[in-house]
């Protein structure tokens, strides 16, 4: 299960209620919060402390109060964030990794960068606009979280076999609606992936790319009103990258 076992990294900028929001997309079992305190931050270490501990709480709670309990544990230490968010990912054998994108001059964009370049694990890449949705409410978790899949968009840019083994993997424990694939392979057939999908009982529709790879992505993300886009990082990491600094639409980033 993808969302099983989460390693959920922050920095505190997003909305609080971003914690819950990935304990509800899927059958969670475990989230590990992590804050790393990057060289030449300041404050007293004890307000980390204090921070995660209230974010433990207020997390506990929230998934409680919807029928969600599940195991949750913080992680607090010094260093480079990327680095140190890929070795406690892999010490703990997560599923997947959590973190919400800034904006190039936040901050913690270099370390997403960082991230989806370098470690081995699939993310789950929020936005500031999935943070703003989330900051509504307590009801808010409810209509987008759960419903974070509703619309799929996969680019086909190269072997779709990463994707399609994900979406198999998504429907047994999130809420799956609609995918639309974006082709620009001439190797994979729309038809093909759209009969994947009705195997698994999955409506779908294929969408024939003509344009730069990136543009044309952000406008079939509006076209469908894609709720989320799949990139596989092994074929498509240049893409992964640049939707990653430019998409408003959450990422989630298969390894």
């Amino acid at each position: 299960m993808m969302f099983e076992n989460i390693l959920y990294a922050t920095d505190f900028s997003e909305s609080p209620f971003m914690l819950p929001c990935v304990g509800v997309v899927g059958k969670t079992r475990k989230i590990h919060l992590l804050h790393v305190v990057g060289e030449g931050a300041r404050g007293d270490p004890a307000q980390f402390e204090h921070q995660m501990q209230e974010a433990k709480s207020f997390l506990e709670e929230s998934l409680a109060g919807r029928g969600r309990g599940m195991e949750v544990d913080i992680h607090i230490m010094p260093g480079v964030p990327a680095h140190e968010i890929c070795g406690v990912a892999r010490r703990l054998n997560v599923s997947l990794i959590a973190v919400s994108y800034h904006r190039p001059g936040g901050g913690g964009d270099g370390a997403t960068m960082d991230l989806i370049r370098n470690c081995d694990r699939s993310m789950l890449v929020m936005t500031p606009v999935s943070s703003n949705m989330v900051d509504k409410g307590s009801d808010a978790i409810d209509e987008y979280c759960v419903n974070l899949f509703r619309s799929v968009l996969c680019p086909i840019v190269g072997d779709p076999s990463l994707k399609l083994e994900a979406i198999r993997s998504l429907k047994e424990e999130a809420r799956l609606g609609r995918i639309a694939f974006l082709c620009f392979s001439e190797d994979v057939s729309p038809m093909e992936l759209m009969g994947e999908m009705k195997g698994v009982g999955l409506d779908s529709m294929a969408i024939k790319a003509e344009k730069s790879p990136l543009k044309e992505i952000i406008g079939a993300a509006e076209k469908v009103e894609a709720s989320i886009i799949m990139v596989d990082a092994r074929t498509e990491m240049g893409l992964a990258l640049s939707l990653a600094g430019r998409s408003e639409v959450p990422m989630l980033i298969l390894k």
